[in-house]
């Protein structure tokens, strides 16, 4: 019987016929036919609980705190997708995630009793995510805590505690260096300031206008940035919105050669100064000019870090690191940075009983390691500092700002002591949904296919997911959120987590994404194969009945080309498709720019002779051009199973057309 497709039908939200359910074939007498359980979504309130979802992530889902990861999707999507499948598939089922990544679907299944299992290539994913899952009572969290931070307290004094101009006790909450580095072409060294307004006194809704500049000659100075002033040291017009560093090109203020920020670093003459500091205490913030002592305190010889993090290695994200000037993993840390971060994996192992409970805080302190003070970039106008690797890229800045790595009272995004709250936040939404302690299960490999035990609640498996560790036909549903291509490179992310950590800082071999700088997966159909094995591996894993449900955003037409035809070689078929909104649209990295804020949500089943009632939502979410893209993309998918031979050149002539990828007006 060949496969019929109601496209556009939407489903009422009370339907409850079962997901199998029984039609009359007047050829076979009664037959099964399978319907997708996303025909229960209310794509409409999915997308709204998305978007405030998206806008603060971690208060609506405090564990996925723990750990730091890219590209979490919404337990608001996830969460929908599982209750939906629930109408169908009512009872305690077992939910697989081959690409696991930040946990939010392995989270959202057990707090509504599924078992569950986990499986990620990258060491510092299922790390993290066995943390998270695994985490003590609130009352003993809170006791590690409290035990942890009295350990630390003359260490981080040591480190952190100043004064304010007027001789008040304060704390260090960031200490900023400028690079220096010598002209190529005479020699002479200078300031190398990406902006000549530097960093204002006051957060820019303040309404203030005072601001520290710095001159063309890279000297610094208080003032205004209202308009243009004279450098008080040498005399030259200062304009407030100059750019110094422009395309990451610096020109020589002696002898006007211009070169690349590169060449200057590969003369090896590269280094950084202190040039000012921003002391804290209980809601006064000042941004000065350094002491002497504070000077002696950042890079004094008594910081001696110890532990070598590694090489870095080329790849599409690390070159950028490579191109500067950096070689090591440590390279991007100051020595007071690198030895306090040292010395408090140390006292978790002095002073901290159990394992869970130091592996959730060794999560808070390494994942503080992302706030490395040569690529901390400071956000002069709202006086915060991004992550070495904000917006998935590696940052690089003239200007960068080392934070204090346990964190303030009043400040401290990224710290220590932000991350041990967030702790204690998860530590309670867990006990507070699960309302027991997780039985979580660990796998360092996937040789064999071991019994899963009924009393196991997740097993969460490090590997490719080419070979699961799972024996044939177990689970209900397979729900993931696989990499988007070359989109983010999860890989090379994680580099610093998994340098400070001890684990492998190699390439992963296996991994889904293409890298074109490593030649990973950048043959033509590589991606493809991976993606072809790996769902070749989910269909033998799940049941006759089983779905496999995914969520997918990607500009570029040879990714769902590939998707798709992973799809059909695996032997799946399309069942049913929606269109849900993912991402904050009003993220920094996606304003004014077209960037995919939704994405497609794809269920498919494993090839047979049941006939299957395709579903496709239409709701009119409001046509973009992005959405209209994914109308051509919903009308490929939903032939999975049924490609045609010459399908992909027409398929992607009409993406490549559309008004999203062309820039033109609808």
């Amino acid at each position: 019987m060949t496969e019929k497709s109601v496209v556009g039908k939407v489903v009422a939200k009370k339907n409850t016929m079962a997901g199998h359910s029984r039609k009359r074939d007047t050829n076979h007498g009664v037959c099964e036919v399978i319907r997708s359980p996303l025909r229960h979504l209310d794509v409409a309130a999915v997308n709204e609980s998305a978007r405030r979802e998206s806008r603060n992530r971690e208060l609506h889902l405090p564990p996925i705190s723990v750990y730091r990861w890219w590209a979490r999707r919404t337990e608001s999507v996830n969460g929908a997708i599982l209750d939906a499948f629930g109408k169908d598939h009512p009872g305690r089922c077992l939910i697989a995630d081959p690409f696991s990544g930040g946990g939010v679907i392995a989270l959202a299944a057990v707090v509504r009793g599924h078992r569950v299992y986990a499986q990620d290539l990258n060491p510092w994913a299922t790390a993290g995510l066995a943390a998270m899952l695994s985490l003590p009572s609130p009352v003993e969290v809170s006791r590690a805590i409290l035990k942890f931070q009295a350990a630390c307290s003359d260490l981080i004094a040591a480190a952190y505690s100043t004064r304010f101009s007027d001789g008040t006790p304060s704390e260090i909450s960031h200490t900023f260096r400028v690079a220096t580095a010598a002209c190529s072409a005479c020699g002479h060294r200078e300031r190398l300031f990406p902006h000549a307004l530097v960093s204002l006194l006051q957060r820019k809704e303040r309404g203030k206008t005072a601001a520290f500049l710095a001159c063309p000659e890279g000297h610094l100075f208080l003032s205004d940035h209202s308009q243009k002033r004279r450098c008080p040291t040498c005399n030259r017009i200062t304009d407030p919105v100059a750019s110094y560093t422009e395309q990451r090109m610096i020109t020589c203020q002696r002898c006007g050669h211009t070169e690349k920020l590169e060449q200057r670093a590969a003369n090896g003459s590269w280094s950084w100064e202190i040039v000012l500091v921003e002391r804290v205490q209980k809601g006064r913030r000042e941004i000065a000019f350094p002491t002497p002592e504070e000077i002696q305190q950042a890079d004094g010889n008594h910081w001696q870090p110890t532990k070598s993090l590694g090489p870095i290695v080329e790849g599409q994200e690390t070159k950028v690191l490579l191109r500067h000037g950096f070689r090591n993993w440590e390279d991007i840390y100051p020595r007071r940075q690198r030895a306090i971060l040292e010395a408090l994996l140390t006292r978790i192992d002095e002073v901290i009983e159990g394992e869970d409970l130091r592996a959730a805080l060794r999560m808070a302190v390494i994942g503080a390691a992302e706030m490395a003070g040569y690529l901390s970039r400071w956000d002069r106008w709202y006086l915060k500092s991004y992550e070495a690797m904000a917006n998935h890229r590696f940052n690089f800045t003239t200007l960068c700002a080392e934070p204090n790595v346990w964190g303030t009272r009043t400040s401290g995004r990224g710290t220590v002591m932000r991350r041990l709250h967030q702790l204690l936040r998860a530590a309670k939404w867990m006990s507070s949904e699960t309302r027991k302690r997780l039985i979580v299960e660990t796998l360092a490999n996937t040789n064999g296919k071991p019994a899963l035990s009924s009393k196991v609640d997740v097993r969460v498996v490090t590997g490719s997911s080419e070979s699961m560790a799972l024996r044939s036909s177990l689970v209900d549903l397979v729900l993931t959120d696989p990499p988007y291509h070359d989109d983010v490179q999860y890989s090379e992310l994680s580099l610093p987590f998994r340098a400070w950590s001890r684990m492998t800082t190699d390439s992963l071999v296996g991994e889904a994404v293409v890298n074109d700088a490593t030649g990973q997966n950048s043959d033509h159909g590589a991606y493809r194969r991976i993606l072809t094995r790996i769902f070749s591996e989910v269909r033998r894993c799940l049941k006759p009945n089983g779905h496999l449900i995914l969520s997918y955003a990607n500009r570029e037409p040879e990714a769902w080309i590939d998707l798709f035809s992973a799809f059909q070689e695996a032997r799946f078929r399309a069942v049913g498709c929606a269109v849900v909104h993912s991402e904050n649209e009003t993220d920094h990295a996606k304003r004014g720019v077209r960037a995919c804020t939704l994405d497609l949500l794809m269920d498919l089943v494993p090839a047979g002779e049941t006939p299957v009632e395709q579903w496709c939502d239409e709701t009119n979410g409001g046509e973009t051009a992005e959405r209209e893209f994914l109308r051509l993309v919903q009308r490929a998918f939903l032939q999975v199973g049924n490609l045609p031979p010459d399908w992909e050149s027409g398929f992607r002539k009409s993406l490549l057309a559309s008004a999203f990828l062309t820039g033109r007006a609808r």
